[in-house]
């Protein structure tokens, strides 16, 4: 046994060692440094973490405690960044997450830290769909949670969510997840929840809760006033503003309860809690089985940053009398205090968080500058609630839009919507009017069958609109949808050249062409009672655009010394008018990695895709550690580029395999436990294959089993009663991954 001067000495020399070893990697470039980006964050504590594992595959033993024990300060840092990385930008964390290959090496060599690294997979269940809208609605946030088991994920979506998705949805998503975050590089929906109650067709029984909390004094709010908003039939109210809106087919009726005092003080982000308080407070009282939507009016006292909170669709919640489905909207009572103009408050932030409850997304406005819309494909700059003359907006009280409304099954393509593909003139009613003919034109923009410019009139008709701004009367209201657009409606601004959006209509007597497609808008007259307008479709002019460069996978695993592939996928973003165009393909990084593709060359018509496989050589010499990969498109008129990233793995250590059985003889009928040790270095190779090979005097059998964590796999062999007697000689042989060994052979006596 050593001294204690001697252990202290071996373990500043252990400590050294990391250090140096630590120090050695940050040269790798794009390492972390002071006040960088998270990314950098994450690529040094990447190369750190390797920079410790290489050095404990070579490592004796003896230093193997220490360098974990060095080592797991470094894997909580790195979880940390990387999950609220997942939170905030989880296309990128996936970009930095190691591959599962990689994974399982680190965890079998660090398995005190294998927790506190991510975890690679695919996840189905349950969702919930929750979104929280800020006072001034102007910013928000979504909380999708999915129920695996007992278990329960936030997924963020790296490339958008599917569209429709909601509440009860079986969604299934694919990507990383770190504790209870999930960064998703996909997902799909694999069944749709029912309608059933849900449906947003009909009365809405709806159940308003009026709560407070042990020490805060109710609001100065009277439950009756609280029940004109909701439910009253004249003046404004959320029944009302729905029957208005849906043209007779939707409105609500119910109750108001409360003040209820519930159990605890909860806060607005405990709003699952908050619910669930509620119901048990209400329960003597409600027979939740009656109703199909849930509002909470809660007191805020200043602590919360939402002014409420909406479900995208029901979930089913229990109570006392049972199992239910129904929608929750959580409002703050300050938008419910009597009087004037803040009387409006209440039905305009119900009517919004009640949106949600139906199912639809906020109205969002689309900028493209100084052009009403840009080429196809193009993102432009999103406002979530710019569009402020749609109650999902910010702060108004006017009808859900067309698109909205036809999510609804309020209105109907073939009925009050007519889809333009040709030339035609038209004449559109106002929206707000049940008039049963056409109230909105859905518009196919260019040749695609992907891109629409809706259409809609606007009166000051009905206790709703009128609120609105008058510029839109005079024009037509013209909303884009696209692929970017899902469940969401984007206003568009055909009044570029001011920067309000007050103004956005085409007004009478204007004119559109898009320059992209050559569709032209001509609004040639407004009444109160109809616009007329002209849609033809010229010649798609050819409009050109730099390309879209993705590259997939996003972080290999990779040694030094092989190859890595990627395929390279180019989109050419011209305008349909454009004949195909020939793309060249490149990478500049890493710069001294020899590169190849499968063609090198990319032809790629209009609003199409390409791909070839980019395989990328790995210097023998080159340090383990995360590198920037990137691949380019062009031609001599536009460029387009896509990153990702490669780790590369410290060389694996020889594979040994040795083989033992407890005694060397035994007795006829008895079991034979012989143990194979995978070792890859000094570390234990979890996964790998080992066949056994036993040879009796008799004859000849094999068995392969896969061995576990502790790099051992085991085969009970029972010899029969009847076996032979004399001499087993027992072979074992290893796989994991592109290397192999072999045993040597060891015997026992049956006798």
């Amino acid at each position: 046994m050593m001294n204690d001067d001697s252990s202290c000495k071996n373990r500043f020399r252990i400590s050294f060692i990391v250090l140096i070893t630590i120090a050695t990697f940050m040269s790798v470039p794009a390492l972390i440094a002071q006040n960088d980006p998270s990314s950098a964050r994450l690529r040094g504590l990447n190369n750190q973490l390797l920079a410790v594992y290489s050095r404990l595959l070579s490592s004796p033993a003896g230093e193997a405690i220490a360098l974990r024990s060095q080592a797991a300060s470094m894997f909580q840092q790195r979880l940390s960044v990387l999950g609220d990385m997942i939170e905030n930008n989880p296309a990128q964390a996936l970009d930095f997450a190691f591959s599962q290959e990689l994974l399982a090496k680190m965890s079998a060599s660090f398995p005190e830290s294998a927790a506190k690294l991510e975890t690679a997979g695919a996840w189905e269940g349950e969702l919930e769909y929750v979104i929280l809208d800020s006072p001034n609605l102007t910013t928000h946030r979504t909380v999708l949670r999915m129920k695996v088991g007992s278990e329960a994920y936030e997924i963020h979506f790296a490339k958008g969510e599917p569209d429709g998705l909601k509440c009860r949805d079986r969604l299934r998503v694919r990507g990383v997840r770190v504790g209870s975050r999930v960064a998703a590089a996909d997902g799909s929906i694999q069944s749709l929840a029912p309608a059933g109650t849900c449906d947003p067709i009909g009365v809405q029984k709806s159940v308003v809760l009026l709560v407070t909390f042990p020490g805060v004094p109710a609001p100065s709010i009277a439950p009756a006033s609280v029940y004109d908003t909701f439910f009253g039939t004249s003046g404004r109210s959320v029944s009302e503003f729905w029957r208005e809106a849906s043209y007779g087919v939707t409105s609500t009726t119910g109750d108001v309860f409360g003040w209820l005092t519930l159990d605890a003080v909860y806060t607005c982000d405990q709003y699952s809690a908050m619910r669930a308080a509620a119901i048990r407070a209400a329960d003597p009282a409600v027979n939740f089985t009656q109703y199909n939507r849930i509002f909470i009016v809660f007191p805020g006292g200043g602590s919360c940053a939402w002014a409420g909170l909406g479900t995208l669709g029901c979930e089913s919640l229990s109570s006392a009398d049972g199992g239910f489905t129904a929608s929750t909207a959580w409002m703050l009572s300050d938008y419910f205090l009597p009087g004037n103009s803040q009387y409006d408050y209440g039905v305009k932030l119900a009517t919004h968080e009640g949106g949600h409850n139906l199912g639809l997304h906020h109205a969002s406005s689309r900028d493209f500058g100084n052009e009403a819309l840009a080429a196809a494909g193009t993102g432009g700059t999103l406002d979530e609630y710019g569009d402020v003359f749609s109650t999902m907006g910010s702060w108004n009280l006017g009808h859900y839009s067309a698109p909205h409304k036809k999510m609804l099954n309020w209105m109907a393509e073939g009925g009050t919507i007519r889809t333009v593909q040709s030339n035609g003139s038209f004449s559109v009613q106002p929206i707000e009017l049940n008039a049963g003919t056409v109230q909105a034109l859905k518009i196919q923009r260019g040749t695609s069958g992907s891109d629409w410019v809706w259409l809609e009139f606007r009166q000051p008709l009905g206790n709703y609109d009128s609120t609105l701004s008058s510029q839109v009367f005079s024009g037509a209201t013209l909303h884009y949808e696209d692929a970017t657009t899902g469940t969401h409606s984007h206003l568009l601004d055909y009044t570029p050249e001011t920067l309000s959006w007050s103004d956005p209509d085409l007004a009478a007597g204007k004119t559109w062409i898009d320059p992209y497609t050559n569709l032209r808008i001509e609004v040639t007259g407004a009444t109160s009672s109809a616009l007329t307008v002209n849609v033809t479709y010229g010649t798609a002019p050819c409009v050109t655009a730099n390309p879209t460069v993705s590259l997939s996978p996003t972080n290999p695993s990779v040694y030094a010394g092989n190859n890595v592939n990627y395929t390279v996928s180019v989109t050419n973003n011209d305008s349909t008018g454009c004949s195909p165009r020939a793309f060249d393909l490149s990478s500049a990084l890493p710069g001294s990695w020899p590169t190849s593709f499968s063609q090198t060359v990319l032809t790629v018509s209009p609003s199409s895709s390409a791909s070839a496989t980019m395989a990328k050589s790995v210097p023998g010499s080159t340090a383990p550690a995360t590198y920037s990969v990137n691949g380019s498109a062009q031609n001599a008129d536009s460029t387009g580029a896509g990153n990702a990233n490669v780790t590369v793995m410290p060389p694996a250590p020889p594979l040994t395999v040795t083989l033992s059985v407890p005694k060397t003889t035994y007795p006829t009928n008895a079991t034979v436990t012989m143990t194979a040790t995978v070792l890859q270095g000094a570390v234990p190779a979890s996964g790998a294959s080992v066949m056994f090979t036993l040879t009796r005097p008799d004859g000849t059998t094999t068995r392969t089993v896969t061995t576990g964590s502790n790099g051992q796999a085991t085969w009970s062999y029972k010899v029969s009663p009847k076996g032979p007697k004399g001499t087993y000689q027992v072979k074992a042989q290893a796989t994991s991954g592109s290397q192999s060994a072999t045993a040597s052979p060891i015997t026992f006596t049956v006798q």
